[in-house]
């Protein structure tokens, strides 16, 4: 078996030279949220900044988020959020920190919990470990 690593950064969701599936929402129901730890990761990012970073900035609420992307359930349900902020000017609508040229995300080491704990199927059925 690979490490998730392997897998994320050469043959995300099983598709080889696809990278950042799920930091990005293409044209898929998908959202990058809920978050729960959002102060713990303001605080993180604020650092990392070095100035701080407020949370319209980073996260999207229920009522901006709806009005996004009024066509996908995902972003209908109020469940689902805070989301993190996507940049809705990329084709593939990535994570605002998700650098699509180098294929990484500039805040991993920080990255809110969700992501951390985020595993797709595919990475769930084919890797044995982890890249925490």
């Amino acid at each position: 078996m690979t490490t998730p690593c392997q897998v994320c950064s050469h043959k995300c969701l099983g598709h080889a030279g696809y990278h950042g599936g799920c930091c990005t929402i293409e044209e898929r129901d998908f959202i990058i949220g809920p978050h729960k730890d959002t102060d713990a990761f303001l605080e993180r990012l604020s650092h990392r900044m070095g100035s701080q970073v407020k949370y319209e900035e980073v996260f999207v609420d229920y009522e901006e988020g709806k009005k996004m992307f009024p066509d996908r359930e995902t972003w209908q349900k109020e469940k689902s959020y805070p989301a993190l902020r996507v940049d809705t000017s990329h084709p593939r609508k990535p994570c605002i920190f998700y650098h699509n040229d180098f294929h990484v995300c500039t805040i991993y080491n920080i990255r809110p919990q969700t992501c951390k704990d985020y595993a797709c199927d595919y990475l769930k059925q084919n890797t044995n470990n982890d890249c925490k």
